[in-house]
């Protein structure tokens, strides 16, 4: 509505923003504005400034969700209690909000929400681990104390415990908001006053003691202020990880009830406590500063429980169009606000969202066992129903067809140009699919568009036909709303608009006809709701078939329709639809759809049609054997010849159809064959077959140019048949208005057999800067392309006139070029196209690495209770794989499994999910359907990766076992493949430059790809036999063209080992070996290696002892068992054991001989081979002969001594700074005092977190007390001057203080001292060093929690709790 103010035409919501300046702006973001201006009965506005009278013609809240076109308001008006009460809609997205205002109650004041699922599993946590109360208390899983309130019942005292990572419930936008507000409210306040404090000890330091001093302890003081600063600095810029919870379910005695700590200290009592949705409605916030609400299940054994909370705004908002219902404001109200909800979330968090097939066979399912009446699914891909066996596509079926549930889908939003339908909306027999239909009258409240405008459909609405020739859309309706979101969204309601908003409006009108339905007593089916709402559909005039379907739902007129069909019972109720087989040679479709015309005649068709009834193979016949139709076949089309009549029974009928496109117009048409009943033909059509001809124009030469009048949202189609030589295109748009900013949307589509429109379209937003635009694609000889101008339409009724012209350019070169690396030159040919000649500048650009991995593990095993299907009885399986694999250096990754990951509804499977894991288990991040979607940046170290693929039939997942993990990563910058222009010269590895160069019409020319040099070769992940590098070639100089216009290259690095770079050739000395000395050495080596692999002590002492008799003095036996000793537990060690290593680690320095093999190395420089560093050795020390015969030897030999005597320092320091810390009076976090990081230091993959409060600790410490008097004494008989921190000094002489071997011995030597900024810095150092080779660090971020909590840092003390739980995870995340 347009009102005027000071005689300016201004949109009534832009007035009543003016009307609120003055209000606060919190008042306006908690207070709909709405609301807060409109008032209460008619009244006039006045204004300071007098402008003139303003007379609102209807409430404004009228206008935020279309009723009207629908005939929905005149529906209820006439059946007020047919408001989709006794109706249950099922909302397949991002999950409903319980909260919202809209979704309380019914019109009959019933509870509106009847329940609230998650079906993706992404909030599934595993709570198999039971507890039982002691002293009030249970242990979680994250180790906390968690108190169980008085007042909880449990008549079996036991509790199932899980954990779960809050911001794994999490979507982006509210945890980029969560994580700013910690981060301004609490981290930076804290930690900037940390830090500041730090800078101020150490510069109060420096000023008291100078630069110098004579006492050590200056010395160590120093430096931890320095390392507490640098600390501090550098955790300022560490990730926000988010809490951790602590999950508790349990039965008490009538119903499961869960319990998450958010309190996240074990304090249950101030959490809540929550039933299972369906049967109490409980709902809660996870916290009071995300506002997101979650709901909860539990399976009937009580491991799983499975928390649901919303993964977008997206599915709240569809619900409150299709059935919101505010008692206090009606006109606020959803279509049916009656009917009941059923919250599916199909859209996963892990995916950012998106749907997968697990989650929607699950929600199919749920419909099922709920009885649903409505579904209402948003979720639409562009794809190729005819490609597979389509396991999600046939579950829907299966669901319409045995259920009789209605099934309402948006269309999709890829449009303007034809065949761009979504799945399953578009593409699926059965199911409605919803155009976006804009209303005129909407344009200025929904977007504050002041311009006159048309009522038309949205140009990015998807347009028909598909494929298969089925015309796609089925219906349109109303595409633009206000509805409720979130509350984490931190407002009331959203405008959004798009087919996700058409197709709720359709499915409320849906509910409203099915609840007068259900209050007559009368059976509708799919079929026969489908069959009146498009017989009674509105042609929208100037509007094509393709994208409106049948039209505008008039839901009143197709009511009356459809209760008088079923009151007399025209069709059996058992009849699902009626299918339509078109067979054009090996071609078998679902429609007619000539894209590329026949020009020399007609085409004929042979086309079949078949009633289908509901379970007529395995029940009850008898509607099926007694069907009969006496059926007229009608067609508007004159090129169109067929039958006149069908009498159709019980089986397929088939007809010869012709079709004569040199007799259809220009562009593309659209006709149907529609079936008449002759007994009622007022019924409409009771089948159709749809027939689609699209008649391109012809090129001249190699340009095609016309005028497109530019009408605001009129979409502008040109076919063109593009020239059989044409392998690109480059279009251009010249507008005629200079003047105004504008824009146009250019789309362009061509069809290729059995692919999808996603892999052959392009489409582009051109403007508002100039009046001249251009965009270069690929095309294909022969096809037809059709070029869709569009312009905004809020851009008024004044068309802007676009000229459009399309130049073809070709280049005739192989479509895929496969090169291996190391073999001779590959030849590549080009042609230039027979029309004109061409610029040319081959090159082949090499963008990514694929590395193979075969599967580590294979397992298939049969699903829980949720995965067992009611349609069809078949119990779903998963075949579980586990891959691993090995980051060198920082890389972006994309997992793919080769004909299985490109494809979600049409694939072959129900669902192919993976999930990435570091090192302990941490979950890093997932993957799924079509991979370029989903990049993952992985940091150096070692990865898991789990891969899940569903499907009933256990032999079809047998069969996948082996199947390889493709892992694709970006390549840092791309690697060129230098081309030669002879054999010769690449063999000469002589590269040739083509710049300049040009070929004529048809002319030929050969270049020849050489291979890539070793050192260009990338280096971020570890290869695999099978590897791959893949890119493009392109052969055209113009860049835009080049860019488009290519061939994929695939560069084979089959069985790849690296060979010695080019360079100056080196001699090295070895003296041979005969066999006996090979075959001794192996036996001993292959001894040695079984020493640290015994797990029982005894046999290991037994099988050393043995081994230390015939090696003695064999430096890599006496380290293994230094090692094994070192790894064992506290609990577990022994002062016998604590002996053997001081002495073998005496035995060890013995035998290096440290102080010969220092100076060794300090005549050793960096770039000096094995014979100059031996002569210079051999000149300091007056060596023998020998030695200058075998330098290789001499010099493994002295690595060896330096690797043995490194680890005897290590043991030794590591015992000597246990001792010092356990004699300190400081407070010593427990896990590193009483030995719980020692094993880590020495190799072992876990250690363990030592709490003083546990039942166990006095026991340890008298353990440690014993050892440590064993350790006092010996260590003063390996030196008798020895005082506390000599062998961690000389360890130092070998290593620095935070080398990755020496960094946990340092943490222990600043720990002792009181020393704790240092204690942090190397923990940290550890930490990171831990998690990077695969380690359980947990006991290590325990500690440095426990260091920074006495620091008072409680912001790091609880980043460093949370990143203990997070990174360190006792078992995989579920699927």
């Amino acid at each position: 509505m347009i009102v005027i103010r000071n005689g300016q035409r201004i949109s009534y919501l832009s007035f009543c923003r003016f009307s609120t300046r003055s209000l606060s702006t919190q008042h306006f973001q908690k207070t709909p504005l709405l609301l807060a201006v409109r008032p209460k009965v008619a009244s006039i506005f006045k204004m300071t400034s007098s402008p003139p009278e303003i007379v609102p013609q209807q409430p404004l809240d009228a206008l935020l969700l279309n009723k009207t076109d629908t005939e929905q308001d005149m529906f209820l008006t006439k059946y007020p209690t047919y408001d989709g009460r006794d109706i249950l809609i099922a909302i397949l997205d991002t999950g409903v909000d319980p909260s919202l205002p809209g979704m309380q109650v019914t019109t009959t004041g019933e509870r509106k929400m009847f329940d609230v699922i998650d079906c993706s599993g992404a909030g599934d946590v595993d709570t198999s681990t039971t507890r039982t109360v002691k002293d009030k208390a249970i242990e979680g899983l994250s180790g906390r104390k968690l108190t169980i309130p008085d007042k909880w019942k449990c008549p079996t005292g036991v509790f199932h415990v899980g954990i779960k990572p809050i911001f794994e419930l999490y979507t982006k936008g509210v945890k980029t908001r969560v994580i700013s507000e910690r981060k301004e409210d609490v981290v930076t306040p804290s930690h900037n006053l940390s830090a500041a404090e730090a800078l101020k000890q150490l510069t109060e330091h420096e000023k008291l003691v100078g630069g110098t001093s004579d006492k050590i302890s200056d010395k160590w003081d120093r430096e931890d202020l320095a390392c507490k600063v640098d600390f501090l600095k550098s955790m300022s810029s560490v990730s926000d990880i988010g809490p951790v919870a602590d999950v508790v379910t349990w039965h008490d005695g009538e119903s499961w009830n869960v319990c998450i700590d958010t309190s996240f200290r074990g304090r249950l009592g101030m959490c809540n406590v929550l039933g299972s949705f369906r049967e109490t409605g409980d709902y809660a916030y996870l916290t009071d500063k995300d506002s997101v609400v979650y709901t909860v299940r539990v399976s009937p054994d009580g491991n799983l429980t499975e928390i649901a909370v919303p993964s977008g705004a997206h599915g709240s908002h569809v619900a409150g169009i299709a059935a919101a219902n505010y008692p206090d404001n009606p006109q606020k109200n959803g279509l049916a606000p009656g009917a009941k909800i059923l919250s599916l979330n199909i859209g996963d968090h892990r995916l950012g969202a998106m749907e997968t097939g697990q989650a929607m066979t699950r929600a199919f399912n749920l419909c099922a066992e709920l009885k649903v009446d409505v579904i209402n699914i948003n979720m639409d891909s562009k794809t190729l129903e005819s490609l597979f066996f389509r396991r999600v596509i046939e579950e829907a079926r299966r669901l319409i067809d045995r259920k009789d549930v209605i099934y309402v889908c948006s269309a999709g939003n890829q449009g303007p140009a034809l065949s761009t339908v979504g799945a399953p909306g578009g593409t699926t027999t059965g199911v409605i699919g919803i155009g976006a239909y804009l209303t005129a009258e909407s344009a200025d409240t929904l977007y504050g568009v002041y311009k006159p405008v048309d009522s038309n459909i949205y140009p990015w609405s998807s347009r028909g036909p598909c494929q298969d020739g089925k015309l796609g859309v089925s219906l349109v309706a109303p595409a633009a709303a206000f509805a409720g979101v979130p509350q984490y969204c931190r407002q009331s309601m959203q405008m959004m608009n798009g087919t996700s908003m058409s197709s709720p409006n359709a499915a409320g009108n849906v509910a409203c006809m099915l609840s007068g339905l259900k209050q007559q007593n009368l059976k509708w089916t799919p079929y026969t709701v489908r069959m009146a709402l498009e017989n009674t559909a509105f042609p929208l005039p100037n509007i094509d078939s393709f994208s409106q379907g049948q039209g505008m739902i008039k839901i009143a007129t197709a009511f009356e329709k459809l209760s008088e069909m079923l009151a007399n019972k025209v069709f059996p109720s058992r009849l699902t639809h009626f299918e339509v087989k078109v067979s054009d040679h090996c071609k078998k479709s679902k429609g007619i759809y000539i894209r590329e015309p026949n020009w020399n005649g007609p085409q004929e068709f042979t086309i079949g049609v078949e009633p289908i009834f509901q379970n007529h193979q395995t029940d009850d016949n008898l509607p099926a054997i007694s069907f009969e139709k006496q059926v007229i076949l009608q067609s508007t089309a004159p090129w169109v010849s067929h039958p006149q009549t069908m009498f159709v029974v019980a089986q397929e009928r088939t007809m010869v159809v012709t079709v004569d496109a040199s007799k259809a117009p220009k562009g593309a048409s659209y006709t149907e064959i529609v079936g008449i009943d002759t007994a009622d033909p007022s019924l409409g059509p009771i089948f159709r077959i749809p027939i689609t001809v699209i008649i391109p124009e012809k090129v001249a030469v190699d340009q095609y140019t016309s005028k497109i009048v530019g009408k605001s949202g009129v979409s502008e189609r040109r076919f063109v048949q593009i020239p059989s030589w044409a392998t690109s295109a480059k279009i251009t748009l010249k507008s005629s208005n200079k003047d105004e900013m504008d824009r146009f949307t250019l789309h362009t589509v061509y069809i290729e057999d059995d692919k999808c429109s996603r892999n052959t379209e392009t489409q582009k937003i051109q403007g508002p800067i100039g009046n001249e635009w251009n965009k270069s694609i690929t095309v294909q000889g022969g096809k037809t392309l059709e070029a869709c101008v569009v312009r905004p339409w809020s851009r008024g009724k004044t068309p802007v006139d676009i000229d459009m012209i399309i130049d073809f350019f070709g280049v005739q070169k192989p479509s895929s070029i496969a090169l291996i690396h190391g073999a001779a030159s590959c030849p590549i040919r080009i042609q230039a196209a027979p029309t004109k000649g061409i610029d040319i500048a081959p090159a082949i650009a090499l963008k990514s690495l694929v590395v193979s991995l075969k599967p580590q593990s294979a397992k298939v095993e049969a699903l829980g209770p949720r995965d067992l299907f009611l349609t069809s009885g078949l119990q779903v399986n998963r075949l579980l794989l586990t891959y691993q694999l090995k980051i060198q250096k920082s890389s972006e990754v994309q997992l793919q499994f080769a004909g299985l990951t490109s494809y979600l509804y049409e694939s072959p499977v129900d669902c192919v999910l993976f999930q990435i894991f570091g090192a302990n288990k941490s979950y890093v991040g997932a993957a799924s359907s079509y991979p370029d979607r989903w990049t993952q940046k992985l940091e150096k170290g070692e990865y898991t990766i789990q891969a899940q693929i569903r499907h009933p039939d256990e032999q079809v997942l047998q069969g996948l076992k082996e199947i390889p993990l493709l892992v694709h990563s970006k390549l840092g910058s791309k690697v060129s493949v230098e081309l030669a222009a002879s054999a010769s010269d690449a063999l000469m590895g002589k590269e040739s430059k083509f710049s300049g160069k040009s070929l004529l019409p048809c002319q030929e020319m050969t270049v020849y790809a050489m291979n890539v040099a070793d050192d260009k070769l990338p280096k971020n992940i570890t290869l695999t036999s099978g590897s791959f590098l893949t890119g493009t070639f392109s052969a055209l100089k113009d860049s835009d063209l080049s860019a488009v216009d290519k061939s994929e290259v695939i560069y084979y690095l089959s069985e790849y080992s690296t060979r010695a770079a080019k360079g100056l050739s080196m001699v090295t000395t070895k003296k041979d070996k005969n066999q006996k000395e090979e075959m001794t050495e192996a036996i001993r080596d292959l001894e040695v290696s079984w020493v640290p692999k015994l797990t029982d002590e005894k046999a290991a002492k037994e099988f050393f002892d043995t081994c230390l008799q015939k090696y003695p003095d064999h430096l890599p036996l006496l380290q293994n068992r230094v090692k094994q000793l070192m790894q064992t537990k506290l609990s577990d060690q022994t002062t016998e054991n604590i002996q053997k290593v001081v002495e073998l680690c005496a035995k060890i320095l013995e035998i290096t001989k440290p102080n010969e093999v220092l100076q060794f190395l300090s005549v050793k420089q960096e770039h000096d081979d094995d014979i100059l560093t031996v002569e210079k050795w051999l000149a300091v020390t007056g060596g023998n002969e020998e030695q200058r015969k075998d330098a290789a030897k001499v010099v493994s030999s002295f690595n060896d001594r330096k690797s043995a005597t490194i680890l005897a320092l290590q043991a030794l320091a590591s015992l000597e700074q246990d001792l010092e810390m356990r004699k300190s009076a400081k407070n010593i976090p427990a896990s590193i005092q009483y030995g719980g990081v020692t094993p880590l230091i020495f190799g072992r993959k876990q250690g363990e977190v030592v709490n003083k409060k546990s039942d166990s600790f006095d026991a340890l410490k008298t353990k440690a007390e014993q050892i440590d008097a064993v350790v006092s004494e010996e260590l003063k008989k390996l030196d008798a001057h020895w005082t506390g921190n000599q062998f961690y000094v000389k360890l130092l002489v070998w290593l620095s203080a935070d080398d990755s071997k020496t960094a946990l011995i340092s943490a222990k030597h600043a720990a002792a001292l009181g020393q704790f900024g240092r204690c942090a810095k190397m923990l940290n150092k550890a930490g990171d060093e831990l998690k990077a080779s695969a380690t359980d660090s947990q006991a290590v971020d325990s500690t440095l929690a426990e260091v920074c909590e006495n620091q008072e840092w409680n912001h790091l003390s609880t980043y460093f709790k949370n990143l203990a739980l997070i990174k360190n995870r006792a078992s995989f995340r579920l699927f």
